[in-house]
């Protein structure tokens, strides 16, 4: 009987470990890819959004680097919708910039901050837009 209870006991350590590695997991392999978000390029009118989302990271932090241009929600998470608040009289670029932060795994309990970013370019509302450079 003891072998049996020692027997149960290795297999439920195991099961204990087997789960904390995959759950770290995820932040361990981020660590080692740059995060990156897609689209990373858009062209809009005023009124018209695009969605994008964050690769390769974890906890994602959003910001613009003009708030009166347009808005962005939300403000966290994987994904988010940026629509143009903004009619220029010729093309401007908005940048968005995403901010990642997970534990690095080559330092014990340091974060990491990632960033990527995208460009929005507004265009008059009056401009044409060449289908394949549009979002």
């Amino acid at each position: 009987m003891k072998s049996s209870g020692l027997l149960t006991n290795i297999i439920l350590d195991l099961s204990v470990l087997m789960a904390a590695a995959w759950f770290c997991g995820c932040e361990v392999d981020s660590a080692t890819q740059k995060v990156y978000i897609r689209p990373d390029s858009a062209t809009l009118r005023y009124g018209e959004s695009v969605t994008l989302t964050a690769y390769n990271g974890y906890n994602y932090t959003w910001s613009l680097q003009n708030e009166a241009w347009g808005t962005l929600t939300p403000r966290s998470g994987m994904m988010v919708t940026y629509k143009s608040l903004y009619d220029p009289a010729s093309p401007q670029v908005q940048i968005v910039t995403v901010v990642s932060t997970f534990t690095d795994s080559s330092v014990t309990g340091s974060n990491a901050p990632q960033t990527a970013t995208a460009y929005i370019t507004h265009i008059p509302a009056t401009a044409t837009v060449d289908a394949a450079s549009s979002n």
